[in-house]
């Protein structure tokens, strides 16, 4: 039915499935194998699914005249006219509520309040800024950052060094992630009047080499997590493999800076997220 395809395209569905799986793995990580709840994670599946489902909604209320603009958004449902804007706000406002609802009565508080200012941040800071300045790549990138910290912090209650870690990993992974999105579609953004790549005019060398740069960032981040956070250390080693590997794609990107290379780096940092992801989960699990 055309009425879910554009709910669908609305909340922007399987970017909200990776928040989801995210969250999850923050949860997994945190639990250590132990005393997992099922309540606790249900929470964590509706609380960030509808709260980033209003995010996206909101998003696009913002942006319904720029996207009617662009190729690869003109057929979302408010461009294209299937949703009104009464409809679409009446659908953010009841995925606010029922994603609060989800963290305050299956988490905790602090996992509420991190949720609510993560689609806070997202939709009133990122979302007007993206027409004003590149700085709101690095605004948006802390919602985007958000999810594996919220899982974790639904587990414990509180903030600790491994929450931190876990904000700041996907911090700087989406850098190099979104940048290779950025350069894909510049011709596109350029014709809403986007200006997201971190230097101006569009696909540049310079462009293609901070983009490269971005991702080297990962190393010392996890360099400095292991020496404080002892973890076996085969996974470390899989974990820095997997990160060289992502490092050579980006380089490769730098070194041929099309959008061939551009799209061959964004399925990389696909890939290599919830991998590495994947492997924290096993070297915490004892």
């Amino acid at each position: 039915m055309q009425i879910i395809k554009d709910f669908g395209r609305l909340i922007k569905f399987r970017v909200n499935v990776v928040v989801v799986f995210s969250s999850i793995i923050g949860y997994l990580i945190a639990a250590n194998g132990n005393n997992i709840q099922l309540s606790e994670i249900i929470g964590l599946m509706f609380g960030g699914f509808f709260t980033t489902g209003a995010a996206h909604a909101i998003n696009q209320l913002y942006e319904k005249d720029f996207d009617a603009v662009m190729d690869r958004t003109k057929d979302r449902p408010l461009p294209a006219k299937r949703m009104s804007v009464n409809q679409v706000r009446l659908y953010a406002l009841i995925m606010t509520i029922m994603g609060a609802l989800s963290f305050a009565l299956l988490n905790n508080t602090l996992t509420l309040i991190i949720g609510l200012s993560s689609l806070l941040i997202y939709s009133y800071i990122y979302t007007p800024l993206k027409r004003k300045s590149p700085i709101a790549v690095v605004i948006g990138a802390i919602p985007g950052a958000l999810p594996p910290t919220i899982g974790y912090i639904a587990f414990t209650g509180y903030i600790d060094n491994i929450a931190i870690f876990l904000f700041l990993f996907q911090f700087l992974w989406q850098f190099p992630h979104f940048w290779s999105i950025a350069w894909i579609w510049n011709d596109e953004y350029s014709k809403a009047g986007y200006d997201l790549l971190p230097a101006k005019k569009g696909r540049t060398i310079k462009n293609a080499y901070l983009t490269f740069i971005s991702s080297l960032t990962l190393i010392p981040v996890l360099m400095l997590f292991y020496s404080n956070i002892h973890i076996n250390i085969f996974y470390f080693l899989l974990i820095i493999m997997l990160t060289f590997w992502f490092n050579i794609k980006a380089y490769s990107f730098y070194k041929n800076p099309d959008v061939n290379y551009a799209k061959k780096l964004m399925l990389s940092s696909v890939i290599y997220l919830p991998l590495v992801q994947i492997i924290f989960v096993m070297a915490f699990w004892k």
